[in-house]
């Protein structure tokens, strides 16, 4: 038998032994072909060259540079990758007699668009400019972007057919440092990895070992400079286990040993007291020593510039409608400062740039990000959809929507005799037609937009280029009430549909965020018809009443943490009659029927069923 194993195993190894040898010429082959392309580029040990985008690597095959080396900043000041995700990052680059990567600056930097006066930038030709501001928030001018590259922070200006097109501030987020050693045979040998903050002082420290002939990492010490805790980790990759990790206080004192296991996968995470003994074990790891999604922060004064929330990045914007939920005084000021830049005054009445910002997902709160608008400018924004909406708002004294007022028009081309505008100037008008397909002119857009059906024609360079039939088919209002920024209620009242009768619908939000709390549904008689409750019962996590248009009661619903329905019918004494699992309506379904709903989304339903 043994002899039987012998004779098997030989070509095995032989076949492995061939296999690896193949593979490591392989890599041996791609690497002599990536130093042979690096030399005919020009490239040069030890020389600094710039990279988009470095990506710190572990594994002996990614260091050598694969992505494209240059001697100058100019081609990755405007690297057109760098939008996808709202960050430049260019790295400083080194490399060792070998052409492997050796040492690394790195620094990524947010691009932000911000709202700021564009007089200073009236007299610049066309192109990019780079400026700093000092502690009194005076411009200065720098001569190119080589100038401001290690700056903490500068604007970019960029100006096109002689309009500043983007004003962006780009503030650094991370300053990293990479120093790689090499054994011998060239495989990894240590990495050091150093994070700055903008005063060039060290916060965080990583040190990394390799095995010489594995390349596999040995250990790992990682340091929090400001609070002093570290961790020592030890890769073991026997027995079952993979790693294990010793968390340090700033006293040295070991804290947790935390044990990660291959087979099954798993974390023993033993929490020790000051003597060393285990006083708890958890399955979960500790708490990470050092936050590496928190960016630096932005100096003085660029915090205090105002985001161009419609220009910006939606990865940028999206944090900041996430800090919705619950009290941010500084998002909160900067969208008034927002709102007062755009010319947003409290009790004022103006009309919205489409597409509307939706409820909480795409708005901070309820503060206006955009600029208002005439009504004459917002009545036409769709002109070749077959729908258009008119958004009206009220701004309270807090700066937020108080209340929205929104419309949709049904909006199709039509033909009329054009000898009848022959007369007219340039410029656009609206008219009613009569049952005899006669025009009556209007004396105003605000009496236009009053009627249910008019018709707009537009006259330009001497020619009609526009007639247009608009017929309202959706007029709904909402109002807000606040407390300390935070909606505390809302009110929807559905004024015009085509699918559903008059109605209305009152929500009170649980505090501190967007979460209806109960939801009311009244109809034009003011008798309720549906409610909706959240609960924080044991077992049921909302309960659904339905009425019918006389207010007796014909359903009661509970739903379960675990989404399990109950749906009780009752007759008009209250007593049961049957019971379902289905939310739906047997007997008399309705597009109400499933609360809760946001006004945005409430909006939307009417809208697909029209």
């Amino acid at each position: 038998m043994k002899n039987l194993v012998k004779i098997c195993l030989i070509p095995f190894l032989l076949w492995a032994g061939t296999f690896h040898c193949v593979l490591a010429e392989v890599n041996m082959n791609n690497q002599q072909q990536m130093i042979q392309k690096l030399k005919a580029q020009g490239i040069v040990p030890n020389n600094i060259y710039f990279q988009h985008n470095f990506q710190i690597f572990l594994d002996n095959e990614d260091s050598y540079p694969e992505e494209d080396l240059f001697s100058s900043l100019t081609s990755l000041e405007n690297h057109p990758d760098m939008y996808e995700m709202a960050i430049q990052n260019i790295a400083q680059v080194k490399l060792n007699k070998n052409y492997q990567y050796s040492d690394i600056f790195q620094r990524e930097r947010n691009i932000i668009e911000i709202l700021y006066p564009t007089d200073p930038f009236q007299s610049l030709a066309d192109g990019v400019y780079f400026y700093t501001l000092d502690e009194h928030k005076q411009l200065h001018k720098q001569a190119s972007f080589d100038a401001v590259f290690e700056m903490p922070c500068y604007l970019r200006v960029e100006k096109k057919q002689g309009i500043v097109v983007s004003t962006q501030k780009r503030c650094l987020a991370s300053i990293s440092h990479y120093h790689y050693d090499y054994w011998q045979n060239h495989n990894l040998k240590n990495l050091k990895i150093e994070l700055y903050d903008n005063s060039h002082n060290t916060i965080y420290s990583s040190e990394i070992w390799f095995d010489e002939n594995t390349g596999l990492m040995t250990k790992a010490i990682k340091k929090n400079i400001k609070t002093g805790r570290y961790i020592v980790e030890s890769y073991i990759r026997q027995d079952g286990i993979y790693e294990i990790d010793d968390y340090f206080d700033n006293q040295g004192i070991k804290t947790n040993h935390v044990i990660h296991y291959e087979k099954p996968k798993h974390i023993e995470n033993q929490i020790l007291n000051k003597n060393g003994k285990v006083i708890k074990t958890k399955k979960q790891e500790p708490e990470e020593i050092f936050d590496f999604e928190k960016d630096l922060p932005e100096p003085y004064p660029y915090n205090k510039l105002i985001m161009n929330v419609q220009k910006s990045n939606a990865l940028l914007t999206d944090t900041i409608f996430e800090q919705s939920i619950g009290d941010n005084s500084n998002y909160d000021s900067e969208a008034i400062n927002r709102a007062q830049y755009l010319g947003i005054k409290p009790h004022q009445v103006y009309y919205h740039q489409l597409p509307f910002p939706g409820f909480m997902a795409e708005r901070y709160k309820n503060f206006p990000h955009q600029a208002p608008l005439t009504l004459i400018q917002a009545e036409n924004q769709s002109p070749h959809d077959k729908y258009s909406d008119l958004i009206q708002v009220e701004i309270g004294d807090n700066y937020q929507y108080k209340k929205i007022n929104k419309t949709k028009w049904q909006q199709s081309p039509i033909s009329l005799p054009l000898a009848q505008f022959k007369s007219l100037e340039n410029g656009v008008y609206f008219y009613t037609l009569t049952d005899k397909d006669q025009l009556t002119p209007l004396d105003s857009i605000e009496q236009a937009v009053s009627l249910p059906t008019y018709i707009r024609v537009e006259k330009e360079m001497g020619k009609i280029i526009s007639i247009l039939q608009k017929k309202r088919i959706q007029r709904l209002s909402t109002e807000f009430e606040y407390k300390k920024n935070a909606p505390i209620s809302s009110k929807l009242t559905v004024l015009e549909s085509l699918v559903i009768p008059k109605l209305m619908i009152e929500t009170k939000y649980e505090k501190g965020s967007y979460i209806p709390l109960s939801q009311i549904i009244k109809n034009e008689q003011g008798t309720t018809i549906r409610t909706f409750i959240h609960c924080k019962k044991k077992n049921i996590t909302a309960i659904l009443e339905r009425f019918n248009e006389q207010g007796i009661k014909t359903n009661h619903i509970e739903i379960s943490n675990e989404g399990d329905i109950l749906n009780q019918y009752l007759d008009n004494k209250g007593n049961l009659l049957f019971t379902t699992h289905e939310i739906e309506d047997q007997n008399n379904p309705q597009l109400y029927d499933n609360l809760p709903f946001n006004p945005d989304g409430f909006e939307m339903i009417l809208f697909e069923h029209v």
